[in-house]
């Protein structure tokens, strides 16, 4: 009975997490990194990362 009780809060919180992110990216606000929709920047390429985004990850 213990592992039933475990399992289902495992998987509604997997379930309200999944809803959830399908959510944001339906509403246009994935990624949270300073990518933006592309722009022509002032020399004239098309960038799609904000400036401020010189970290890279790697």
């Amino acid at each position: 009975m213990l592992e039933a009780i475990i399992f289902l809060s495992i998987g509604a919180a997997s379930g309200i997490a999944i809803v959830t992110l399908l959510n944001n990216s339906r509403k246009g606000r994935e990624g949270a990194k300073g990518i933006t929709k592309e722009y022509t920047s002032k020399s004239g390429v098309k960038r799609t990362a904000k400036k401020d985004r010189s970290d890279h990850i790697v």
